[in-house]
């Protein structure tokens, strides 16, 4: 047995702003502005997810600072490998 669709209604003001701002999603100004913080999003989720930058292993503030930083140059490091490669 299919399940039922339904449709959100949203207060017109809001239904008027939702359907100009999905217009403007199909623009490709919007897609390229859209495109740089997709790589700015990526580079924060790959230093979430593949070198743990969530949760600090050190206490204080300078050895916390120096993990970013060494940890930064290492996505780095793997950000030229993959442009070269």
């Amino acid at each position: 047995m299919a399940k039922d669709a339904t449709t959100l209604l949203l207060p017109e003001a809001q239904q008027k702003i939702q359907t100009h701002v999905r217009r403007d999603q199909k623009t490709s100004n919007w897609q390229q502005r859209y495109a740089i913080r997709a790589g700015c999003e990526a580079t924060a989720s790959e230093t979430v997810h593949a070198h743990g930058l969530r949760h600090c292993r050190y206490r204080g503030l300078a050895k916390t600072h120096v993990q970013h930083v060494l940890t930064a140059a290492g996505t780095n490091q793997r950000l030229c490998q993959r442009l070269t490669a």
